[in-house]
């Protein structure tokens, strides 16, 4: 973990002060302008994400400088902002921010307190003298909270009951340093209730019975009753102590506390998902070398060690993720080693159960980069008895029944990539491959739906050969390709991905941006892509109700965006999606986006399910939604929503920031089968403090 960036040089620098990578300046009318810095001129697109972009979802571009990336932004004086950045798809924490928050996610978020930092300015010192007290520690607080109501009716016969009822959900996030150099990180989970059925449900609580619970609950037992009224609804979810030196930094975690997450070159290897262990038992212990033994010359050198008892995420089995790495100019090379051991401390060491080596190379040849992962697995067995022995499971993998003496292709994985780039294009061709039982330590696949594993490596027995490029034809356009052939890895393994080992998966998508600035007197744009995929054996063939199709054309998205066209709209995009990922129905969308004064913004759209061949016309085809947020200027300034959804939902879940869209690309996330059926209106607060 690295150390709390605790004192930084303070310059004036045209009429404002720089804190590394963040400078302001204070203007009139009580608001400041923020500069953020990005020092990448590698990087061929970069984002500023923060707690005022809601993050991903309202991400905004930084302009490219010959040193780097820009974002300018004025706010107001009491300004706080949590920020990364994300260059070219990576998220990345600003080491060099004037403060850090523990994220929750094993990593740090940016932060800037416009106030401190202009009041160290005139004090003529640091932000950490200004807003550190006497003694040397600094807590701050953080919240994710949301809270709401919604009505939800089925739309057609045979649908669930009808419901009603208020939800909540809250953290309250403790980080910052105890003690001098002692960081800490505490989240207790005071709400997680939404279910939305405590004032009715239809043939089991009527609205005089819900809503006599709740006038009584919430004078005499608010927390008890708002937690969902179960035991233990309000609990300690995450705990992170620690100290750091100028020669170790120590970590420990319990619970729900995320790995400290590592990035070995193009593969995350440990995942900032994992947790210490959600059984409420087992933890981690992580060290890693001090700033003072880190820079050695232009050698820069890490090393890690996380000995834990989570290598099944459940915190009931040991395991160890270690990893070094070492920067030289522009090489740099990551080797790390996983293992999973015992379940009790005394037989620890009795079997080791997986052993990952992984390896990680990336040179820089300007303008080429050469980037390199491999992996290899050694497999242990549960010992049953001297004579009889059972494979090994790993925890949250796609592997299953690993088994030992299975060769070397079964156990092996790799990415390789050259990759170049030019001011008018870029082009990156790579390989990777998968062995039939290769798996890797802290990566979930599965786990809460993530497919962290698969994304990284692929399905397990298949190599892959692919190009990714971009070309700028001409300033205002930019036109993308990323296709991929993919085949087996060992045609000979009893385990396939393809029903066909002689298939090759071809796929294709192209994507086209175009900047209409220069045609029209406003900022504005037009977006398209499209995924196609092929399959060249009749066996692998798609299936679409009951017509089967080699070709397959999965999704299509067509966006237009404009900016400043007036003084009333800010901001409009326009999302065109056709998802045909679903065997049994296609699902054609239209949702529109406009940003107001004030902060609003209104959201409208309307999506139409058809039936594919042979399949049972959809109950409910025809679905819109129509919703508004904004923020409030009072109770800490949450973003207000209010939503009506029919037969279709395209919004996030609650307490995931249920005011914005759930998109991938310019489809809706799982569209054709949320609120099948179902109409809602809701309204909500959500805070991200």
């Amino acid at each position: 973990m690295k150390k709390i960036v605790s004192l930084i040089a303070a310059f004036l620098l045209l009429g404002g002060i720089v804190f590394a990578d963040v400078t302001v300046k204070e203007l009139e009318g009580g608001n400041v302008e923020v500069t953020f810095f990005f020092a990448s001129t590698k990087s061929n697109k970069v984002v500023i994400a923060g707690d005022w972009t809601n993050w991903k979802d309202g991400a905004l571009p930084m302009t490219k400088t010959d040193k780097g990336w820009e974002y300018k932004t004025t706010v107001p004086m009491n300004t706080v902002m949590k920020y990364k950045f994300i260059a070219d798809d990576a998220w990345i924490f600003d080491t060099k921010a004037p403060d850090k928050v523990d994220d929750g996610y094993g990593g740090f978020n940016g932060l800037v307190d416009v106030a401190a930092i202009v009041a160290s300015q005139k004090a003529g010192t640091t932000v950490a003298a200004v807003a550190a007290p006497a003694g040397g520690s600094k807590i701050s607080f953080q919240t994710w909270s949301m809270a709401g109501a919604q009505l939800k009716v089925p739309t057609v016969t045979g649908g669930d009951s009808a419901t009603a009822g208020i939800g909540a959900k809250s953290y309250l996030k403790f980080s910052g340093n105890i003690l001098p150099s002692v960081p800490a990180y505490a989240e207790i989970a005071l709400f997680e209730n939404d279910s939305f059925d405590n004032l009715y449900k239809d043939g089991s609580l009527t609205f005089k019975n819900g809503f006599t619970n709740f006038l009584v609950d919430t004078i005499f037992d608010p927390i008890y009753y708002f937690g969902g009224q179960k035991a233990a609804g309000t609990y300690l979810g995450h705990l992170k102590l620690g100290f750091d030196s100028d020669y170790v930094n120590f970590v420990t975690g319990y619970k729900y506390a995320k790995l400290p997450g590592h990035t070995n070159v193009s593969w995350t290897t440990v995942d900032s998902e994992w947790e210490a262990g959600y059984a409420e038992t087992g933890g981690f212990s992580v060290f890693n070398l001090g700033q003072a033994l880190r820079n050695y010359g232009d050698l820069v050198v890490n090393a890690t060690i996380g000995p834990n008892r989570t290598a099944d995420r459940a915190g009931s089995q040991y395991g160890l993720f270690s990893y070094v790495n070492a920067q030289y100019g522009n090489h740099y090379l990551d080797l790390q080693y996983n293992g999973a051991y015992g379940k009790t401390f005394d037989t620890i060491f009795d079997e080791i159960y997986e052993a990952d080596f992984i390896g990680g190379y990336d040179g820089k040849f300007s303008p080429f980069e050469v980037k390199a992962n491999v992996l290899y697995n050694v497999w242990g067995a549960n010992i049953v008895s001297p004579d009889y022995m059972t494979p090994y499971n790993p925890s949250s993998s796609d592997v299953s029944g690993a088994k030992q003496g299975m060769g070397f292709l079964a156990n092996f994985a790799a990415n390789v990539q050259g990759i170049y780039t030019s001011d008018y294009y870029g082009v990156t061709l790579g390989y990777r491959a998968r062995g039939f039982q290769a798996n890797m330590m802290y990566v979930e696949e599965g786990a809460d739906s993530h497919t962290h594993l698969v994304d990284q490596l692929g399905y397990l027995n298949t190599q892959r050969v692919w190009i990714d490029g971009f070309v700028y034809p001409m300033d205002a356009l930019t036109v993308g390709l990323t296709t991929y052939a993919e085949i087996p890895l060992d045609k000979t393994a009893a385990k396939q991905h393809y029903n066909d080992k002689d298939n090759i998966q071809i796929y294709a998508k192209p994507s086209v941006e175009y900047k209409l600035d220069q045609l029209v007197d406003y900022k504005s744009s037009v977006a398209a892509y499209g995924k196609l995929y092929y399959n060249t054996a009749a066996a692998d063939a798609f299936i679409r109700g009951t017509k089967t199709s080699q070709f397959l054309a999965e999704e299509a998205g067509l966006k237009g965006s404009v900016s400043d066209l007036s003084d009333t709209i800010k901001e409009a995009d326009l999302y065109y999606g056709f998802d045909n990922g679903d065997e049994d129905y296609l699902f054609n969308t239209l949702l529109g986006v406009v940003k107001l004064p004030n902060d609003l913004s209104v959201q409208a759209g309307a999506g139409l399910r058809t039936a594919n061949a042979g399949v049972t016309a959809s109950k409910a085809p025809f679905g819109f939604f129509l919703g508004a947020s904004t923020k409030l200027k009072v109770l800490q300034k949450p973003t207000a929503y209010v939503q009506f959804v029919y037969n279709m939902d395209p919004y996030k879940s609650f307490g995931d920031g249920q005011e914005s869209l759930y998109l991938d690309n310019y489809v809706t996330y799982n569209g054709v089968d949320n609120y099948d059926g179902y109409a809602a209106a809701r309204l909500g607060l959500h805070w991200d403090l």
